[in-house]
């Protein structure tokens, strides 16, 4: 049988499974826009009386508190929050899909000069964790499968249990504070960049890793432990060890079935970490999203807020997206009827 039309057919048909998830993130990312918007800028004119001269109670909140007629006027203008709702929103996804992520009337400047420094120090701590969280979780999981009932199985079941109800803010500070007592180093506010001091980055780095991991750390160890400790009921199991296959032979095909759903997981993990970092950011003083976002929201800097909104929610829908595409390459059961 000629494969070729075959393959011909798969490739067009995961081609267009690409093109329609692609479609689906950019209308989800436009429905995400229009809700940022509503938020932050059409919720506080509602049931709100305009100022005198007509000026609206956003842009009276985005002048501060050395507000000056024409500066609330020259605010309102910019947003456009004079015109219809529909044409601000309109306006605000157009200038979106331009790169303008708009401008800090607190800080005087444009947003993007705040946004851009600050990525990379959430996007180190959350992938630097992610490695953390998928490592320990995936070891300490096969660990106590493969020593089931074990004085070692038990002890990972406590932690796996403290990991999961124990807030990430209580982990951080009872972190610090051990530290401190019994090293004598504080390891809060060092953070410096990779690129200026590799060094003093990872001596910086590896704690918040370890607090934004450890919850993590619980769930992927338990995952894991139920998933081997499932396959290794399965009949290919039984028949690889009735034919004489290794310990480490067996491991590895455990593995290979009980990583799968973990791909989806990691993934989904990542993007809302990097939107939920908020809190050790502020314990650690890491200059990154969520640092700035607290910081903006005592100013009421609504476009500031809004584009780190903008940016997490982005993070999330693609890392959806990535993830389809590589389920759709990797199992073609996922394609469309009459092309697998």
């Amino acid at each position: 049988m000629d494969r070729a039309p075959v393959e011909g057919t798969r490739r067009y048909s995961f081609l267009v499974y690409i093109v329609k998830r692609l479609v689906m993130a950019a209308i989800t990312l436009v429905l995400v826009a229009t809700m940022v918007f509503v938020i932050f800028y059409a919720l506080p004119n509602a049931g709100g009386a305009p100022r005198a001269g007509g000026i609206s109670p956003t842009a009276s909140l985005l002048a501060g508190r050395n507000r000056t007629t024409a500066k609330m006027l020259k605010i309102q203008k910019d947003l456009g929050l004079d015109k219809p709702l529909h044409v601000q929103i309109e306006r605000y996804v157009l200038r979106l899909v331009r790169g303008d992520l708009g401008f800090s009337y607190a800080a005087g400047t444009p947003v993007s000069k705040l946004i851009v420094p600050a990525i990379p120090a959430t996007l180190s701590l959350v992938l630097g964790a992610s490695v953390v969280w998928a490592g320990l979780g995936v070891l300490v999981g096969t660990i106590s499968a493969t020593q089931r009932g074990s004085n070692w199985d038990w002890i990972t079941k406590a932690l796996a249990w403290a990991g999961q109800s124990i807030p990430i803010f209580v982990v951080s500070l009872v972190a610090l504070a051990l530290l401190f007592k019994y090293v004598g180093v504080y390891a809060g506010n060092r953070y410096v960049g990779p690129t200026r001091d590799p060094i003093g980055w990872l001596e910086a780095m590896w704690l918040p890793w370890l607090c934004l991991a450890f919850p993590l750390i619980a769930v992927y160890a338990r995952m894991i432990r139920s998933s081997l400790v499932e396959v290794a009921e399965q009949d290919y199991i039984k028949t690889a060890l009735a034919k004489g296959a290794t310990d480490r032979q067996i491991l590895k095909l455990q593995l290979r079935a009980a990583l799968t759903p973990l791909v989806t997981m990691y993934g989904l993990d990542v993007g809302i970490m990097i939107g939920g970092s908020v809190i050790i950011e502020q314990i650690f003083q890491i200059p990154g999203l969520g640092n700035l976002l607290l910081a903006s929201r005592s100013l009421y800097d609504f476009p500031v807020m809004s584009a780190v909104v903008m940016i997490d929610s982005a993070a999330v829908i693609l890392a959806n997206l990535a993830i389809d595409i590589a389920y759709g390459w990797l199992d073609p059961r996922v394609l469309p009827v009459g092309s697998r």
